[in-house]
């Protein structure tokens, strides 16, 4: 157990770090600027980046490195993190590795899938290779699904994927792998929550996982239901099965006639209220999500639940700066691309 997690300089550090977040206001000047090297240099003066810009020439940076600088930036802050105070040594605190693995792994099936040139390692970043626990060199040669379940004998992923079944054309369903690999995924942490932790420490972690999970289930029910015009047991059987809101409630909004009604439904949960106004509901989903994450940051005096917390944030802060250069790079107008950020 690690009670010594309680009340420590973790949060101390997160705070200080969470101070230098992006906010709204900085968001709307990115909007704003017009070329991508505009962008660059505010990204480079910023607190959070001014380090990981500090030798590049935001009037030559390509968008693609830019955003690869930014990733790796929000990876090495949760390094830091878990390596002060010793985190690293907790089980718990490898979640990060563990997703960026299933990340991989999700990957080469796509391209295993698609018939694509095995080009995967040239797309990986060199700064996590070291970090995971996978032989994806090796993995990334595979021709066929059963290679790559095969590499993986040793780990956790074999026992998950090889009871995909394989199709005749020795594929498998991407879809069903991943809910496979994120079904495995979350149960861990949330055994890790329960059985590595005491007491308030594993209440507020597992809540927040179990709100993760509802966020997501949400976001691509509706997706499903919008877009793909999928019945309600397809939206079940394709969802995770771990419920925030209860099985219940949640089969309802899978049960929905339509994504209006489906939307409406949403709002009158936990995650609709005060929610801003917008029919994208990933930005809806994700603004509430914002607002516990801060929540949790500011209020919690638990080393587990901070860090996960504002990693969190982290992913939301570069999703959104992405999104803008995005937006900057094909001209949409500044007032299109704030509409389809995650804000308070």
């Amino acid at each position: 157990m690690m009670e010594n997690t309680s009340s420590n300089a973790t949060t101390a550090k997160i705070r200080a770090k969470y101070a230098q977040l992006f906010t709204p206001d900085d968001y709307r000047e990115m909007a704003a600027l017009r070329t991508v090297p505009e962008i660059a240099d505010y990204i480079a003066r910023s607190a959070r980046f001014k380090e990981a810009f500090s030798e590049v020439d935001p009037n030559t940076i390509h968008r693609g490195f830019m955003e690869e600088l930014l990733y790796r930036e929000n990876f090495e802050t949760y390094i830091r993190l878990c390596k002060f105070q010793g985190l690293d040594k907790q089980p718990f605190f490898g979640f990060l590795i563990r997703r960026s693995e299933i990340d991989c792994i999700l990957s080469i099936i796509n391209r295993i899938n698609s018939s694509l040139d095995r080009a995967y390692l040239s797309d990986l970043p060199g700064y996590l290779i070291k970090y995971l626990d996978i032989p994806v060199m090796e993995l990334s040669m595979s021709q066929t699904y059963d290679e790559l379940v095969s590499g993986l004998k040793g780990t956790r992923y074999h026992r998950v994927l090889k009871k995909v079944p394989v199709r005749d054309d020795g594929m498998a369903d991407y879809t069903e792998c991943e809910l496979a690999l994120r079904t495995d995924y979350y149960a861990e942490l949330l055994e890790q929550a329960d059985k590595g932790f005491m007491g308030g420490v594993s209440d507020e972690l597992r809540t927040m996982i179990l709100r993760e999970i509802d966020c997501r289930n949400i976001i691509n029910a509706y997706r499903m239901k919008a877009y793909f015009g999928y019945t309600p047991d397809e939206i079940k059987r394709r969802s995770l099965k771990f419920y925030g809101i209860g099985k219940r409630q949640m089969e309802r909004l899978y049960e929905a006639e339509d994504a209006a009604v489906m939307m409406d439904m949403v709002n009158h949960t936990i995650y609709g209220k005060n929610s801003p106004d917008t029919d994208n509901i990933e930005v809806e989903i994700n603004s509430v999500k914002i607002r516990r994450l801060r929540h949790y940051i500011t209020g919690s005096t638990h080393a587990p639940v901070a860090v996960y917390a504002f990693l969190q944030l982290c992913d939301i802060d570069v999703s959104n700066i992405v999104h803008i250069i995005e937006g900057i790079r094909y001209g949409v107008e500044a007032a299109a691309i704030e509409a389809q950020l995650i804000t308070l």
